[in-house]
């Protein structure tokens, strides 16, 4: 069963990359209750015609079975695996994609092991991760199936199933760090004034657990670097690295101290008792990128730890209160030759969910919103049963849901931008949302890399706040800013609620698009004047990331300038609904 709903969840996941990426190969026919999807494949490919269990004005499609594939006079029933091999093999059948079709058939087998295998490890956590209240960490190990539009959303290319399964999130798992003894002439450290040091942060937490290591370090002034275990095994095969540890400037001391746990990005390790999270080079491929910090991403947090302390944040927050911004405001590593060693760096994140605050009932938007097969979502539970206890229609009661959410993500995150230029990449990954009574009262953004802001704001922003964004290297042309926002704030996280919304059957996204359209250009008229954001929001057609065609391009989204990270292309804006489908919403 574990296999055959991976399978499921698979093809899922590619199909809505499919429909959006590929609609002059997609077909669409019969009913409500009777809707059928037909991908038809270039050349003599054939096609592959399933049930459409529910069809998304805003692209988070569910699929039934039987899948069919014809090919010249033969069809034939296959297995949900078996057809996303099949549209991954003919969907670009040229030679010159040849690389990336191969590519990324490993990343997408991949992937469905790794879910089919986590599936079968938590059983038994399932209906409990849709329950009321979930710890911000059972959330983050519960997301289970990942981003719905993407080919590959579980792949971890680089690790052996057995490292997959010590280091995922996914299995509820928790490791020691591995620990270099780093000589202070090499040894790479900052933080953000006002906030503690990389140093003194470690000492608070590891406390007498290391002290048996650090008895064995030889004389000399050392610091002490947490490594994730598989990047240190990783990063002693680089030569830089190598020579280090020959000179005796760089020790490998192995592991020790108390386990700490991956959240959702993998790479990003957490502890209850820590005041900090551990963001950590991994040089694994997760989804579209190879996760290292690179130099100047180390800086990204002092812009955020500085706009927070300043008054433009403290006057912004209390006309658009519900955001509360998490920055990592100390990093660690290693620099030689004034050439800082990338897969050692560290950067240090504020932890709000430590000590008391460990059980606040926080979620990461994507596993809120995920849909599994046989238990649904946990967003529609949580709707669910707030409707029983309040005796009021469904509908009446998710509609309340996403207005509330309008208030508390909508507003702030796109009130930011139009008023001061930053953006945020506040997709559902990045976002988390606390829950009270079953409703969101209010959501933190974490991620300083994808914190940003457009040139034309830079002037004012660096008047009362010098420096920001430059050595950071995080000012844009404002075209490229607006593109980003709006794919992973607007289209992944706001119009991705909606879908997760719809598919539940909690009410019409039509609804919900209205409710949207309404909020956005009520905050148009009121901050914003000079930006063309919102034109571009209610346009026919939005830019949008294309997942797909970006792994089959095989490109790295944290590789090169920001215009051309990712493959971009026009989707239908399902804003744009007739007038009469307004009028009825």
């Amino acid at each position: 069963m574990h296999a055959h709903n991976a399978g499921i969840l698979a093809l899922r996941s590619l199909l809505n990359c499919v429909a959006r990426e590929y609609p002059k190969h997609v077909g669409w026919s019969g009913k409500p209750g009777h809707l059928r999807f037909a991908l038809t494949f270039p050349g003599s490919g054939g096609s592959l015609v399933l049930p459409a269990l529910y069809r998304s004005e805003t692209g988070h499609h569910l699929f039934g079975e039987p899948v069919m594939l014809s090919s010249g006079n033969t069809q034939q029933t296959i297995s949900p695996a078996d057809a996303v091999t099949a549209v991954l093999e003919r969907l670009e059948p040229s030679a010159a994609a040849k690389e990336g079709r191969e590519d990324l058939l490993s990343r997408s087998r991949s992937s469905r092991l790794l879910v089919e295998a986590a599936l079968e490890a938590r059983k038994t956590d399932l209906a409990g991760l849709a329950g009321d209240e979930v710890s911000f960490i059972a959330a983050e190990q519960g997301l289970i199936a990942g981003h719905g539009i993407h080919p590959c959303p579980k792949s971890r290319e680089g690790m052996t199933e057995a490292e997959s399964r010590r280091y995922s999130p996914e299995f509820a798992t928790g490791f020691p760090l591995r620990w270099f003894a780093v000589e202070r002439s090499v040894f790479h450290t900052g933080h953000s004034e006002g906030s503690p040091s990389a140093e003194s942060w470690l000492e608070s937490v590891t406390g007498s657990d290391l002290d048996e290591l650090k008895a064995c370090l030889p004389a000399g002034d050392f610091a002490l670097l947490p490594v994730h275990p598989w990047q240190a095994d990783h990063m002693l095969k680089d030569p830089a690295v190598a020579a280090l540890v020959a000179d005796g400037r760089v020790i490998d001391c192995g592991e020790a101290g108390k386990p700490w746990f991956p959240t959702s990005s993998v790479r990003t390790l957490y502890r209850p008792d820590a005041p900090f999270m551990l963001k950590v080079s991994l040089g694994v491929g997760i989804t579209n990128s190879v996760r290292v910090n690179l130099a100047h991403e180390l800086l990204r947090g002092d812009d955020m730890y500085r706009f927070r302390r300043h008054r433009l944040w403290q006057d912004f927050s209390r006309s658009y209160p519900g955001l509360t911004l998490v920055p990592d405001p100390a990093y660690l590593g290693v620099k030689v030759a004034g050439k800082v060693i990338d897969g050692l760096s560290v950067s240090m994140r504020e932890n709000p969910f430590t000590g008391a605050d460990a059980d606040r009932n926080v979620s990461l938007l994507a596993a809120l919103c995920e849909h599994l097969p046989e238990r649904g979502s946990r967003l529609g539970a949580l709707i669910r049963k707030r409707a029983r206890i309040e005796n009021r229609v469904l509908d009446a009661v998710a509609t309340d849901w996403f207005e509330r959410f309008l208030r508390v993500f909508v507003r702030p995150v796109f009130g930011l931008y139009l008023r001061h230029g930053i953006a945020m990449e506040a997709h559902q990954q990045n976002m988390l949302i606390e829950l009270k009574d079953g409703y969101p009262i209010g959501v933190f953004y974490r991620d300083n890399q994808g914190f940003f802001h457009h040139e034309r704001a830079h002037k004012r922003l660096a008047e009362a706040l010098p420096g920001l964004g430059e050595a950071s290297e995080t000012v844009f042309g404002e075209g490229p800013v607006d593109e980003r926002l709006l794919y992973y704030a607007f289209i992944n996280a706001v119009l991705g609620m909606i879908g997760a919304l719809g598919r539940e059957g909690l009410v019409a996204e039509t609804v919900l698009i209205a409710l949207l359209r309404r909020e956005l250009l009520r905050l148009a008229a009121l901050e914003g004047a000079n930006s063309g954001l919102m034109r571009k929001m209610l346009a026919p057609a939005l830019h949008c990331k294309a997942n797909l065609k970006t792994r089959l391009a095989r490109m790295d989204e944290l590789v090169g300038p920001l215009e051309t990270q990712s493959v971009y292309l026009e989707i239908d804006n399902p804003m744009l609904q007739s007038e009469k489908a307004l009028a009825d919403a």
